[in-house]
């Protein structure tokens, strides 16, 4: 029988693809659902939905941006007697800062909420199933920007590079507990922080998606719904018994392209 999480502790969970995992999950069969975001009226949205398809949830509000932020989560959860069995790292910020005109702020903010944040929350999850005897599963939202990325998204492509060496070095360091780390480096996706980000930072508008994406195979970028379903795989007994994996998850064969001139 194909193991099930008892309890997922999710980050990002209010929107995107942190919302459309926790929603993939409860309709894999997990019970209970830890909606971890900053948002208190978007989070009360989504524990009504997950609570509408029979899932119990509880919110833990924090601002991952802080650095105790990863201790004062788990304190919540610990106060709260719960114990969650997956972990999954899908908050993240997309902020665009070029590489000869860098915006410090948001260097900071890229590097606290892209690889900090995860790597501590790994750190303290996993302690919680050591003392509690317990196996479990943690899956790191990455990007294929970790290869290079583009030039207005040099630094978050360097966080994304960062975390990816976390969670393959994290599987090994946990391989004997029976926690199981794996990676979704998935391609460009069109969630509401992206649409956000294309129309302040690029100038976009309506149908920006159609211009942009046109070409691509699909001739549309990828849906959250899309890349939570691979979530879903990792994070359950359906992808045992990798660990240490970083699966790509996009449209387009990374690094592979006909030869153009520029």
């Amino acid at each position: 029988m194909t193991w099930i999480p008892d309890c997922a502790l999710v980050t990002g969970a209010t929107s995107g693809i942190g919302e459309a995992a926790a929603l993939a999950l409860v309709k894999g069969g997990v019970g209970s659902i830890i909606v971890v975001g900053r948002n208190a009226e978007r989070a009360e949205r989504v524990c009504a939905r997950i609570e509408g398809m029979g899932a119990s949830t509880e919110v833990v509000l924090a601002d991952l941006s802080e650095a105790g932020a990863a201790d004062a989560v788990f304190a919540e959860v610990d106060a709260r007697g719960l114990l969650a069995d997956t972990l999954i790292n899908a908050a993240g910020l997309t902020t665009r800062t070029e590489i000869l005109d860098i915006d410090l702020a948001a260097y900071d903010d890229l590097f606290a909420v892209n690889v900090r944040s995860p790597v501590l929350l790994c750190g303290r999850f996993a302690r919680r199933l050591q003392r509690a005897g317990r196996s479990g599963t943690v899956v790191d939202i990455l990007s294929n920007a970790m290869h290079g990325g583009a030039p207005d998204i040099s630094i978050y492509s360097m966080t994304k590079a960062a975390l990816g060496i976390h969670t393959r070095n994290a599987a090994y360091a946990l391989q004997d507990d029976g926690i199981r780390v794996n990676g979704l480096a998935m391609g460009w996706t069109l969630t509401p922080g992206e649409d956000s980000v294309m129309r302040a930072t690029h100038g976009a508008s309506d149908g920006w998606e159609t211009v942009y994406a046109g070409r691509r195979p699909l001739g549309r970028l990828m849906r959250s719904e899309e890349v939570a379903r691979a979530v879903r795989f990792l994070a359950t007994g359906e992808s045992a018994p990798m660990t240490g994996s970083i699966v790509t998850f996009d449209q387009v064969a990374t690094g592979i392209t006909d030869l153009h001139p520029h």
